[in-house]
């Protein structure tokens, strides 16, 4: 596939792995990308540091799930466990690039989890993870190490979700501002020849979203056949939320930037998306 120059350029993804649905979606995500931009994976593992002091306490103790009794947490099969995980996670990854030879790496690190992985992605184009935590009570909001990296992460990013694919339907916010039309070719340039492209057009007037929508199929080039485009005015994250449940997408894809959304909007709208989304952060 050859990019524009006005398309995100990735030739290195970093990708959290740990064992979880979440993780796996996300793998598989970050393969079927490096394997069309020919990138360079790098999956990570961590070892929690706080998990494993946790551990070390005298009066820690966990709740068996079967039994519901109150047993004491061994220190030692903490450590065990994280070391199994990380030989799964590595494994999982080696399955999953060795049959499409892709370039990749696998580290373990040991630390803060959402530091961690920030850190291991900072000469990384994208990074990829999922959009919640292990635990039931993260299920419906983006885990620590998601927000952390919407929040203070400098690397693009996608954060997936079981259930979801890069060959489904895709979306994009699209209000004519420079992020916006890189968010539009970006999209265009990941969707398969028969990919369903929604294009959300921001636009507060008839004049404006026929103007927006002359942009933007001019910028799609022959994958402007392949969009569905709907003008909504911007009234805020509410009716925005609205919309695109209504339309019941796959990806979504939009920048950081915006000439109608605030970055913490921008932020803000992430968090309250129950779907998979790819945030641009930089070219």
């Amino acid at each position: 596939m050859k990019t524009s120059p006005n398309t995100l350029a990735i030739r290195r993804i970093t990708v959290a792995l740990d064992c979880s649905p979440h993780s796996r979606a996300s793998l598989d995500a970050a393969v079927a990308i490096a394997q069309i931009l020919k990138a360079e994976l790098s999956g990570v593992f961590v070892e929690d540091i706080n998990l494993l002091r946790m551990a070390q306490l005298p009066q820690a103790s966990q709740i068996e799930r079967t039994t519901a009794r109150e047993t004491g947490i061994d220190a030692a099969a903490v450590e065990r466990s994280l070391r199994m995980q990380a030989r799964e996670a590595a494994l999982m990854m080696k399955k999953a690039t060795e049959q499409f030879r892709i370039r990749h790496s696998f580290i373990t690190r040991r630390g803060v989890v959402p530091a961690e992985v920030l850190g291991a992605a900072l000469e990384s184009d994208l990074l990829v993870l999922g959009r919640t935590g292990k635990t039931p009570v993260c299920r419906r909001t983006l885990g620590a190490t998601a927000r952390k990296a919407v929040t203070e992460g400098t690397a693009n990013l996608l954060l997936m979700r079981p259930g979801f694919t890069l060959q489904g339907p895709l979306m994009v916010l699209f209000d004519g501002s420079e992020g916006s039309e890189l968010a539009l070719q970006t999209a265009a340039s990941i969707a398969g020849t028969a990919t369903p492209i929604h294009v959300l057009l921001l636009a507060n007037s008839p004049d404006a979203a026929e103007h927006l929508n002359t942009r933007a199929a001019a910028l799609m080039g022959e994958k402007k056949q392949q969009a569905r485009f709907h003008s909504i005015p911007w009234a805020g994250i509410p009716m925005l939320l609205q919309c695109i449940g209504m339309i019941d997408t796959g990806l979504l894809v939009t920048s950081e930037t915006s000439s109608i959304m605030t970055k913490e909007t921008v932020h803000e709208l992430i968090e309250k998306l129950n779907y998979p989304v790819l945030l641009l952060k930089k070219k």
